[in-house]
Order: C-alpha cells, then structure tokens, then sequence
C-alpha cells in the first residue's frame, strides 16, 4: 500500500468524525511521509492542529503502525517577519564549482613591495596573518576560527600553514621568526612566565602587529623627495603638496629594489620618517593628520589582490612559495579597466631577467619562464644522454612547463640600460588533476554512459533525500558506490529512505558514475564524494540545455567534445601499462579472418564509430566489448567499450586481449561450445575446454553461478553478431 493510500484513508477516518474544525485546518496543511506520517502547516493552522495532535496521532497508528511528527511550515513573506533565510550554495560551471570563486582571499597590493627586501615566504605569513586577524575580528559565528581574548589574537600555526597550502613547511615558519624576516610585520614582546603547579613556566610568545609600514626602500624614497622640497621650512605645505602629488612623482614603480644600503634601514612609517627628518619625537595635531591622509595615499590599505582560496590551497603548493609570488606581483601590474571594457594581462617588465632577479631574489627562478617563441640558436639538443642528465632536463622541463601556465615572456627589446621582457600574465586556473576531473564530468555529462537518463539526473537534482544517501556512502571513501539494497543491509538507510522509483534512480546514478569514474578514483585523482558535491553545486543546471543529455542507446549516442579529447591524453598516464600491451591487428589477424566491425559498431553513434575504425582501435575496442559482456556488473557493454577504448586507447585485461587476438571462426567455436556444455549441466574445467578457454574461464571467474555464466557468455555472442 502506497502512502499516499495511506494518507487518503487516515483524511477519510478524520473528515468521518464530522468536525468541522479539523477538517479545515487539514485542508489547510500539507501531508508529507519521509518515513513517517507528517502533517505541515503555517502558525496560524498550526497552533490548531496542536489540539488535536492525540487524536491524530492514534488514527495513524490504526492505519499505518508508524509514528506520526506534526511540523510547524513557517511562510513569511520578503521583508516582514523572516529574520533568515537559507540559501544552497551552487555554481553556473563545472569550473566554478571546483575553484569557488566566492572564496576570496585579499591580498594587500603594498605588501608585495616587501617581496625585494625579505623574500616571498615572510610576506605570505604577513598575508595569512591579516586574514587570521580578520576571522578574529568577528564577533561570532562559525567562522571564528582564532580566538580572540581581550586585545590577543591566538593563531593556530597549523591553519596558518593549511591556508598557505602547506607550501611552506612548520620548521621553516618558525625559522623565519627567529632569524628577523618577520620583524618589519610583527614585533616579538618581551617574555612573560606564570607560575603553576610550584613551577615558573614561560607562556608562548606574544607579537604585536605592527600594521602596514613603508618598505625601506620606499621610506627613502619618501625621505629624498621631502629634502627636495625642503621639509623643514614649511612641513604642512610639503605634506599637502605630497597629497597632491602622484605617487610616481614620489616612489619608485612597479617595484623599488633594494640596491645600495638606504639611509632608514628599516620598515618605517610616514610619521617615523617626517618626525626623523624634523628632530621631533613627537608632532603636533595637523602634522599628524597630514602624515596619516599621506600614509593612505602612498600605501592604499584600501587596494587588495583578490584571489580565490583555491589558488592558495591547490596551486600555490605546485608553483612554490617563489614563484607564485612572482605571479602574485606580475598580476598586480596587470588590470580590468570597467569603465572602457579593456583588459590588461601584459606588460613590459624594465631590465628584463635581472630586474625579474631583483624582484624575487633568485638567479635561476625566472629563467624557468618559457618564451612564445622558442628560440632555435645555439648548441643543437643532444638526444643521447646519460640517465642523471635526463632526469634533470625533465624536472627542468616540468618547471617551465607548470611555470607557463601563469608567466610567459611574449616579446623582448633591446634598449640603452638593457633587454626589457614582455610577460603575459594568466588567470587562476585549474590544477592539471582537476582539469582531469573537470573534462571528465563534461564528458559524462554531455554523453551520459547508459543506463544513465536525464530523468535520472532530475530526479538527483530535485530529491534532497537521494542526494543525502549518495553523500552518505561516498564519505568513506569506498573504492565502489554500493546499490541501495547494500546500504540497507549496512544499516545505512531504511527502505522507507526513497521511494522505489528513487531506489531505480539510485542504483542507475551509483552504476554509471562507477563505470565511468572508477579510472580517476583508483588513480588518486578524485573520489566519488568530490564528484558528487560537485553535482550538488551545478544540479540547477543539469537539466539546461547546455546539460541536456539523450539516453545512451545503440541507436543514439553522443559525440564526446573537444574536452574529451583531452581527457583521453589525460587518462594515457594514468595507467602504467606496459607497451606490451600495444595489439597490432594486422600482425595478430590474417586479412580472411578480420571481424567485420563495421556491423559490431553498426549500433554505435557514428562519429564514434568513425574515430575508432580512423584510429586503428579495432583490436582495443573488440578486447573491451569481450570484457564488458563478460562483467556481470556492467548493464551497456556496448557503451563501456566505446568509452573505454576512446579514452584509454589501450586494451582491456590480458585475458581479454588473448580472446580478441584469436580468429574469429575459432572465438565463435569456443563460446559455442562452452554454451552447449553449460546447457548440458556441466561446470568448472569440464564445461571450459578448447583453444581460449582457459581466458574465457578467467573472465568469469568472479561468477561462480552456471546460469549467470550461460547468460554472460550468451550476451558476449550477441554482441558478437554470432548466429544461435
């Protein structure tokens, strides 16, 4: 009995008692079941139900023998009386759902120009340290993440590091302290000791953030353009002759380098330096807010570089502290003009190489910037070197190769101080693994693998309690989505969990992302909950018509994209398989006892068809065919092989690529012959003999039941176009 059923006999049993009351009140409300009996209704209706809730509550007993909730329906317009609302998070791509462009971290724009003078590694703590700071500035709410106790803030040095993507490692945190480089950043207070337990112990160490200052280089720079102008004689007109001057006009750009030792020495403040230049240790009430309208205008603490926590938590970790700082300030000389709609992600950088050297404080980093156009002078390449050598021009080759993803040098120019480079600056972009992982959910999803339908994927994007389960079991980590009927056993869920046409929807969803994704999950490139909550952010949009997707069908099957293309390059290496396993089907074959694929791939969409038979994959695709027949958990061989051979290119087990190999009047006499001896009633090496057998009966290890066995193999042979 349905429960809808249910319900219409428990409205009846109510309305039969002649109240008028409540049967108002339940035309009023809504009837729901998620394994018990619910009735919603708004305050108003509710408030009324609640004098019959006794009543109520036997009634649906008698009639179901389960329990029954009575939910309060808040529905409050916009504006009036709703003190919060709940809003899913959700993406408009596959991108953006990976990257979480709304996560943005705010890097302040001066603080690269403390790159020169300290190093990369101080100034990303100095960041990490500001967003601690801000997190603790919060009065509440879950993202309080540093305590904060009277004017201390205690930072967890571990999250610290986690933010910075573990690019840096916990010995060399502290040993960036203790050596000074984080002094122009933060000032070490003098110990403190408490006493406890009849022992003098000493508590952590206290820092007092010193606040944005001026680099020394900038800081004498500041203080030259001041005796240029004669500070000392009229210091209120100069300072608001500063405040209406470019700050071209005063510091040195893009970046000052330190050079020569400079007269300041230190990180210090526009007050510290007009007060030095006066011989006041103090200034008067107009100075001082001249200096603090001047520090703005130098500094800018309102100018930040946004990037998402992506890049921190996922690429910074693969370009290095170093050389995602050196993105970090050639993005800072790029820019998006909205106002004209002209972007700018080139720029020229003055001195070239050495001024790149300067910057970062590296001789051999910014060689690691590959040019467009590479350069065909000099010493030819030597092919044959020793193996030490070779792997040393492949670690330098994957530099430059992970380097180009952000910097290119797209054009020199020789000038009077030297040669200038032109770098091309990119966006944010996706790790090489979630590139993989992104290209393989567009795959999947413009050509969903069969039984996949888009009914299946409307249903996961409007049922929460489906999404929930899927989320549920992926949590471990399993190597294989399991079927409802498992999680039951499990006591994951009850049956009441879904409804029978969700359980059908479940297991086609757990079928079809193990048979497409396995490949990914067993090479540690994702796991099933990443995919999933991926789906989650884009399941408005899955039944768009960018998303829109046919049943994967003999008679229509999707073309995989451009993407697709890719991902098949992508999963090559995944695999470690030997060459070896390369078939050759002239070499295996005689030209009289080829298979006809042609009729094989005859119920293929045929583009597919087509890039198969162009690509020489016969032998490759007819291993996996045997392999999928022969697989009693795969419900599309047809499917799985054309997908397996486009993006693997590779054949499937030995085995399989053994029954593949052999002609076909000898594969057809074989699967003849163990059906005729299954039929017979006969089982294990009785029912398995002839040439091939012993690969016939390793692929059907797993099944140990005869009929499943006769089943399998009958498939196989209709799949194989073979005749009764």
């Amino acid at each position: 009995m349905t429960e809808h059923n249910v319900w219409t006999q428990i409205t009846t049993t109510l309305n039969a008692l002649n109240d008028d009351t409540l049967s108002d009140l339940l035309f009023g409300s809504q009837q729901l079941y998620d394994g018990n009996y619910i009735i919603a209704a708004e305050p108003e209706i509710y408030s009324g139900l609640c004098h019959y809730f006794p009543l109520i509550e036997t009634v649906v007993q008698d009639h179901s023998g389960k329990h029954f909730r009575l939910n309060l329906q808040q529905s409050v317009p916009m504006g009036t009386d709703a003190d919060t609302l709940q809003i899913q998070p959700g993406a408009a791509n596959i991108s953006d759902a990976i990257i979480n462009p709304e996560r943005i971290v705010a890097l302040p724009t001066y603080l690269l120009r403390f790159v020169p003078f300290v190093g990369a590694a101080p100034v990303l703590i100095a960041a990490a340290l500001r967003q601690a700071f801000y997190f603790s500035s919060r009065d509440d709410g879950a993202s309080q993440l540093y305590p904060k106790t009277g004017n201390e803030v205690t930072v967890d040095v571990q999250s610290i590091l986690r933010m910075l993507g573990n690019s840096i490692s916990r010995a060399k945190f502290f040993r960036i302290f203790k050596n000074g480089q984080m002094d122009w950043f933060v000032e070490r207070a003098e110990p403190a000791h408490q006493f406890k337990d009849g022992q003098i112990r000493r508590m952590p160490n206290t820092y007092h953030y010193r606040g944005q200052m001026l680099t020394p280089g900038d800081a004498d720079d500041l203080a030259a353009w001041f005796g240029q102008q004669d500070l000392a004689q009229e210091p209120a007109a100069v300072l608001t002759r500063a405040l209406n001057s470019p700050r071209s006009q005063i510091l040195t750009f893009p970046y000052r380098l330190p050079g020569d030792a400079t007269q300041l020495g230190e990180a210090r403040s526009v007050h510290q330096v007009v007060s030095q230049l006066l011989n006041s240790p103090r200034l008067d009430a107009n100075l001082s807010g001249l200096c603090d309208q001047l520090s703005s205008h130098l500094i800018r603490p309102e100018s930040f570089l946004a990037l998402p926590w992506y890049w921190f938590t996922n690429v910074l970790p693969e370009l290095g502290d170093d050389l995602g700082m050196l993105y970090l300030m050639s993005k800072n000389c790029c820019y998006i003009d909205w106002a004209r709609g002209h972007d700018r992600n080139h720029f020229w950088v003055i001195g070239g190489l050495e001024t790149l050297q300067s910057w970062i404080g590296s001789e051999t980093l910014p060689k690691r910037i590959p040019h467009t156009n590479k350069s065909n002078r000099g010493r030819p390449r030597t092919k044959d070197i020793q193996p030490e050598s070779q792997y040393t021009r492949d670690w330098r080759a994957a530099n430059r190769q992970l380097a180009s993803q952000y910097l290119v040098r797209t054009a020199t120019r020789k000038t009077k101080t030297g040669t200038d480079w032109q770098l091309r600056v990119s966006e944010v972009q996706l790790t090489a693994q979630d590139e993989t992982l992104r290209q393989a959910l567009s795959s999947w999803l413009y050509a969903l693998p069969a039984p996949v339908t888009t009914e299946s994927l409307h249903v996961f994007a409007t049922s929460s309690n489906l999404q929930k389960l899927m989320l549920i079991q992926s949590k471990a980590e399993p190597p294989r989505l399991c079927h409802f009927e498992t999680l039951v056993n499990q006591g994951i869920c009850q049956n009441e969990t879904l409804t029978p046409a969700e359980i059908c929807h479940f297991d086609t969803l757990a079928d079809g992302l193990n048979s497409y994704f396995e490949t990914l999950v067993d090479a540690g490139i994702c796991q099933f909950d990443t995919i999933l909550n991926i789906l989650f952010k884009i399941k408005h949009t899955l039944t768009d018509h960018q998303y829109s997707c046919q049943q994967d069908t003999p008679d229509d099957h999707a073309d995989l994209n451009a993407p697709g293309e890719s991902l098949m390059k992508a999963v090559e290496g995944i695999n470690d398989i030997d060459a070896d396993r390369q078939i050759d089907l002239k070499e295996q074959l005689p030209p009289d006892q080829l298979w006809d694929f042609e009729t094989l791939l005859s119920g293929a969409n045929p583009n597919l068809k087509d890039r198969i038979l162009a690509s020489g994959l016969q032998a490759v695709f007819l291993s996996w065919l045997i392999e999928a027949n022969l697989s009693a958990g795969v419900h599309s061989p047809l499917s799985l092989a054309i997908s397996r051979t486009l993006q693997t290119r590779q054949p499937a087990s030995l085995p399989a690529r053994r029954l593949a190999a052999l002609p076909a009047p000898a594969l057809e006499d074989l699967l003849a012959s163990v059906c005729q001896r299954l039929n017979a009633g006969q089982a294990g090496r009785f029912a398995f003999m002839g040439q091939g057998a012993a690969d016939l009966s390793q692929l059907l290890q797993g099944v140990e039941d005869r009929a499943t066995q006769l089943r399998l193999i009958t498939r196989l042979r209709d799949s194989l176009l073979l005749p009764d």
